[in-house]
């Protein structure tokens, strides 16, 4: 059997399940991660997967122990990507990307052009089929991964979704309605707090509901460090 080649690695990073679960994986097949590379907005302060405010996110990324690399689109999203991973491999020797795509191939399809044009390797540790939602989301919850919904589309839930930690309940929950119960297609967005690969976890002191653009949001305002016990 082919032994797959041990590499050094950026994480796409939105500061969810996703991309935490690939994180996770990449770990497991003993790839060397350089650094998280989350795609922001430097005038808003936000990452534009979640909208996580950007201190969050770096708090985030100091719970895992990693360093994180915030790439500002500047209204030139694809552009602002290529140009980062040319210079990670270029300074730092990054071979690979790694994203955290399940199922949808338009998505698949532009991450694999975006790492090609900049001389990377794309890598998909969570690539499913779309019948084994189910059963991430199932190994997320087992795994001890605590996350919480951080945006949620009026079209599938009321405000009462913005917020749910995803454990056992939401597992039923999330099956009796019409969403992915991953979310694979923009239905709801999470935001991790901790779990097997977290050095400390983290412990939401201050956050809003909102509405916004047919998203309930949660708008964490702030967090603390806690040490596991």
């Amino acid at each position: 059997m082919k032994e797959n080649k041990v590499k050094k690695v950026a994480v796409c990073w939105s500061g969810g399940k996703d991309s935490c679960l690939a994180l996770y994986r990449a770990l497991k097949e003993n790839h060397e991660v350089i650094c998280l590379l989350s795609m922001v907005s430097e005038k808003d302060a936000r990452n534009h997967a979640h909208g996580i405010q950007l201190e969050i996110l770096k708090l985030q990324a100091n719970a895992l122990g990693l360093p994180l690399l915030l790439v500002d689109s500047a209204g030139e999203y694809e552009l602002s990507l290529k140009r980062a991973l040319s210079l990670l491999k270029e300074q730092s020797g990054v071979e690979a990307i790694v994203f955290g795509s399940l199922y949808s191939k338009e998505d698949r399809k532009w991450n694999e052009q975006v790492a090609y044009k900049s001389g990377t390797e794309p890598l998909f540790p969570v690539w499913i089929s779309q019948h084994h939602s189910s059963k991430l989301l199932y190994d997320f919850i087992s795994l001890g991964f605590q996350s919480i919904v951080c945006r949620a589309a009026t079209k599938y839930f009321d405000q009462t979704w913005a917020g749910k930690y995803l454990d056992w309940s939401f597992y039923d929950e999330i099956h009796q309605t019409d969403s992915c119960v991953m979310g694979e297609l923009g239905e709801y967005h999470t935001f991790v707090l901790d779990g097997p690969i977290f050095h400390k976890k983290i412990d939401i002191t201050k956050s809003d509901v909102v509405l916004n653009s047919g998203l309930w949001s949660l708008d964490i305002q702030s967090c603390q460090l806690v040490d596991k016990t």
